[in-house]
């Protein structure tokens, strides 16, 4: 993808695992007691998106995604 990107939880498929807070903890993260992880900056722009996109694939529920900024 080019240009900023906005990352979603599937809360319904996420089983909070962290892997994903591992990759990239200022983007994602797991709070205490919560069953699912959230995303801290929900745009981020190309200086991240490397990071971003393995946490995507990392992660074992398939619960991450990525759409372009702009896009709902």
């Amino acid at each position: 993808m080019n240009g900023p990107v906005r990352v979603a939880v599937d809360a319904s498929r996420c089983q909070a695992y962290g892997l994903c807070v591992a990759v990239h903890p200022d983007v994602f993260d797991v709070p205490a007691g919560s069953p699912t992880a959230v995303v801290l900056r929900d745009v981020v722009g190309a200086g991240d998106l490397d990071d971003v996109e393995q946490a995507v694939r990392a992660c074992p529920a398939q619960a991450l995604s990525l759409h372009p900024a702009g896009e709902r």
